[in-house]
């Protein structure tokens, strides 16, 4: 298995200056399943991914919470634990390594065609150089957003959809001194990033289901159009923007007794030339069970795996994967564990409350 993903790599590497490819809409879920969603969402997360979605979505959702967190590593973790915040040599370990921590959490209601959510997503990468005087190379981003999303029918089965964002920005990057770091105090490195800004977005989208056995479904999804600027409020600059990212997904699935299989495939970040191929490649697929759910994929050529289980209103997601924070596929892999947990809450036509399963159960009578 390893030799055939480096042969993949080799073969799908091209020249590129660009490193990791950042994107502010994390989901455990689909981490789990390489990276592929925007074909198979069917709930309130369609506002965050791909609004026209929103067109196969059934009764009201309401996605009370939805809270994650991630870190590259149980190693890293361990590290952590063993640090000494008043002996700052007990960061040394830390030296040349990239340490990456990212917690998130939404809400969202969405019905038939419309739908409002609010996210908060904070990434920061650290890494410890300068030996004679320690330093933490520090890139800090930190979005709070507000999205209102619709979607409309276009044909049998198929629908364009819009979302409009205002999103708050506050980070960039930094060099922060090791003893700030060591302080243990969270609001002392925070203190250390003043440019926050604020900036309006779009995305569009497109979606078909065709009538045919596993139901092949397609979209096209832009998010940020034209990418999405932020006027400043705070600090010297702006921060940076969010890049436009031009994606196109496809899925299939198949329903039994007992079983839902779900299986897709997406090519993102189309138009940016600067990343190579292998790094916007995404396969993935997932196996549902009553109160379980198994997941495995490719994520930009790295094998990605994850669980879910389902407890009626409750769902708690777990997922391994694999990211590429180097020039091209296979420089610099990234190893990273996420965990979410939601508590969704679903109504049908006559208000009566459904569980997850109930919702797919609904979509399969819709189809």
């Amino acid at each position: 298995m390893r030799n055939f993903v480096s042969i993949f790599l080799i073969l799908i590497s091209t020249m590129a200056n660009a490193g990791e490819i950042i994107e502010t809409h994390h989901n455990v879920r689909a981490n789990g399943m390489g990276g592929v969603y925007m074909s198979i969402v069917n709930d309130s997360n369609a506002i965050f991914v791909n609004p026209a979605a929103l067109g196969r979505t059934s009764g009201m959702n309401l996605q009370v919470m939805n809270v994650e967190a991630g870190i590259n590593g149980k190693d890293i973790y361990d590290e952590f634990r063993g640090i000494d915040t008043s002996d700052p040599n007990s960061f040394n370990q830390f030296f040349g390594k990239d340490v990456w921590i990212r917690a998130g959490g939404k809400a969202a209601f969405s019905l038939p065609y419309l739908g409002v959510g609010v996210y908060s997503d904070t990434q920061t990468h650290l890494v410890l150089h300068n030996p004679a005087f320690p330093q933490f190379d520090t890139t800090f981003l930190s979005d709070y957003g507000l999205i209102v999303s619709g979607a409309f029918p276009v044909g049998p089965m198929s629908y364009g959809g819009v979302s409009l964002k205002r999103i708050s920005r506050w980070g960039g990057q930094q060099d922060i001194d090791l003893g700030v770091i060591a302080s243990g105090n969270l609001s002392d490195v925070a203190d250390q990033f003043k440019n926050k800004g604020n900036g309006y977005g779009v995305d569009l989208a497109a979606m078909t289901t065709l009538p045919m056995p596993f139901s092949p479904t397609f979209s096209l999804v832009w998010q940020d159009v034209g990418s999405t600027a932020f006027t400043k409020s705070d600090g010297l600059d702006a921060p940076p923007r969010i890049h436009d990212n031009l994606s196109l997904g496809m899925s299939t699935s198949l329903d039994l007794p007992g079983l839902d299989w779900v299986a897709g495939f997406e090519y993102r970040h189309i138009t940016e030339s600067e990343y190579p191929l292998g790094q916007k490649l995404h396969f993935g697929t997932e196996f549902s069970l009553p109160f379980i759910d198994i997941r495995g994929g490719i994520n930009q050529g790295y094998a990605t795996y994850g669980a879910g289980i389902n407890l009626f209103f409750i769902k708690l997601d777990a997922a391994m994967y694999t990211e590429e924070t180097g020039a091209y596929p296979g420089q610099t892999p990234q190893n990273r564990v996420e965990i979410g947990l939601s508590l969704d809450l679903a109504f049908d036509a006559d208000f009566k409350l459904m569980s997850a399963d109930g919702k797919k159960r609904k979509l399969k009578q819709r189809r």
